[in-house]
């Protein structure tokens, strides 16, 4: 284990151990009752003076275990479990698999949930939802630690998870990294879509939602401004699962994508593929691989080959509403590291990236030529929006009001709508997380759910209410009657 793990370990036993020492203490059935409903960091304390004085005690030593998973402290809660295991609790076998699983340990993992289900068949108990697919994905995890590729992480970037292609900063010879707002008004798209186009900008790549999951789509510009109808990019690739974040290199023929389901490793992996044009479709993708896939949620690689510098990013930080941007030097070849490299798990994970590096390397000159990429270099804003404000009249940028309250009414309408879009975002992934929560999470969920339904529900303002207003603003300040 690298210095910096071990010192961010310590870190995490000391906040938990300062937190316990500070906390409430309820009675055992209160804290059992936190436990229930999901409040781990609430629980834990009084667990952990219940087991000064019954050290041995399977159930304590089981729920002060879990509270320590959930918590984030994961390597703690090991010998807590494994105490649950020897006292015949069934379900700390369960969670030490979620635990190894969580500390990239998938052959244990795998065991620990095959002990589990073995204990409920001879129990002839109802195994906890998801399991299956649990030890599927360790078993891919464990596959997949005997490929992890040398790459070097030259920088990684904390960002907001609305905005993060505004972080990517790729050469203008790359292509451009498109938000929905940023799309031809002949296209509908919603807030989550990215689409790429590349340099000379006659084709877009996106994904579209023609059957309630995304797929991957193009449209081809035609003489003029006109744009093609968006068509599914290949018959091969588009399937029953979401396939989304599409990038193409220089060759027009390599395509990167996201993707879940199951040949993903965690939610959205990243995948590669190459167009075959004897068959005129693409050949069936190849996941990448770890370090830049966990089993969380990893997407959006992008490949600039004129500064040879690759991105991409992920939410296996765990870090409420933001993701982590990493940045690496692309491999002309994949190189892995051998299975008994000391500290695998960490470079799986990108614990520290620094471990990464080349011995001596400088990334000075890269980063500098990174950060000196204006803004207006990697941006295309092939229009603002699209608001119409009477027969003949469209406006596509804010300069095109006359009237600075129209442009304030409809700024309002905008904010509205990305508020509401943001909520239903959220809703969508509490609900996707509660389809394969424990069922001391979907407690947790439940609540949250409900919570941001009702908020949903109660909201009484529309985007549309704001835009009349400006439309009304604007028709008036221009002197035209449309009645």
């Amino acid at each position: 284990m690298s210095k910096y793990i071990h010192t961010i370990a310590a870190i995490l036993i000391a906040i938990v151990a300062t937190a316990t020492a500070q906390a409430e203490i309820y009675t055992l059935d209160e804290a059992r009752e936190l436990y229930k409903a999901g409040k781990y960091e609430e629980a834990a304390p009084t667990f952990q003076k219940e087991l000064k004085k019954k050290p041995k005690n399977g159930s304590l030593n089981h729920w002060f275990g879990v509270c320590l998973h959930y918590m984030g402290n994961h390597q703690e809660a090991i010998k807590y479990l494994q105490k649950g295991v020897e006292r015949k609790v069934i379900l700390s076998n369960f969670y030490l698999g979620e635990v190894y699983a969580a500390l990239y340990r998938f052959e244990e993992a795998v065991d620990a949930y095959d002990a589990y289900m073995s204990n409920i068949e001879k129990d002839k108990k109802e195994p906890i939802e998801g399991i299956e697919q649990r030890i599927a994905t360790a078993k891919m995890g464990q596959k997949m630690m005997r490929g992890v590729e040398q790459v070097q992480v030259i920088d990684s970037l904390v960002v907001d998870s609305l905005t993060f292609i505004n972080y990517y900063r790729i050469t203008p010879e790359a292509g451009r990294l498109l938000s929905h707002e940023m799309l031809p008004q002949a296209f509908e798209a919603d807030s989550a879509t990215i689409a790429y186009t590349p340099q000379r900008g006659d084709v877009i790549y996106m994904a579209n939602k023609p059957n309630g999951n995304y797929d991957l789509c193009l449209s081809n510009n035609l003489l003029g401004h006109d744009w093609g109808a968006l068509h599914s990019i290949s018959n091969t690739l588009n399937n029953e699962y979401n396939q989304n974040y599409p990038y193409v290199l220089s060759d027009g023929q390599t395509l990167y994508f996201a993707q879940d389901g199951e040949n993903s490793f965690g939610g959205y992996d990243i995948f590669v593929t190459m167009f075959n044009s004897e068959r005129g479709d693409y050949m069936l993708p190849q996941n990448v691989g770890m370090p830049f896939n966990s089993p969380y949620n990893d997407y959006m690689m992008v490949i600039d080959e004129y500064l040879n510098v690759g991105w991409f990013v992920t939410d296996r930080n765990h870090i409420p509403g933001k993701l982590t941007l990493y940045i690496f030097i692309p491999n002309d070849t994949k190189r892995v590291y051998a299975t008994d490299t000391p500290h695998l798990a960490s470079l799986a994970q990108l614990s520290s990236i620094a471990d990464t590096w080349a011995e001596g390397a400088d990334y000075s000159e890269i980063l500098e030529q990174i950060a000196a990429i204006k803004p207006e270099e990697r941006s295309m804003r092939i229009h603002e929006f699209t608001f119409v404000v009477c027969d003949g009249r469209i406006y596509t940028h804010s300069s095109d009001f006359s009237n600075p309250e129209a442009l304030h009414y409809y700024n309002q309408s905008r904010s509205l709508q990305r508020r509401i879009d943001e909520r239903n975002a959220r809703l969508e992934s509490l609900r996707a997380e509660y389809a394969q929560a424990s069922l001391e999470r979907k407690s947790q969920l439940e609540n949250e759910i409900r919570q941001l339904e009702n908020e949903i529900l109660k909201s009484n303002e529309s985007p549309m209410m704001y835009e009349n207003r400006a439309r009304r603003a604007e028709l008036a300040f221009l002197g035209i009657n449309i009645e």
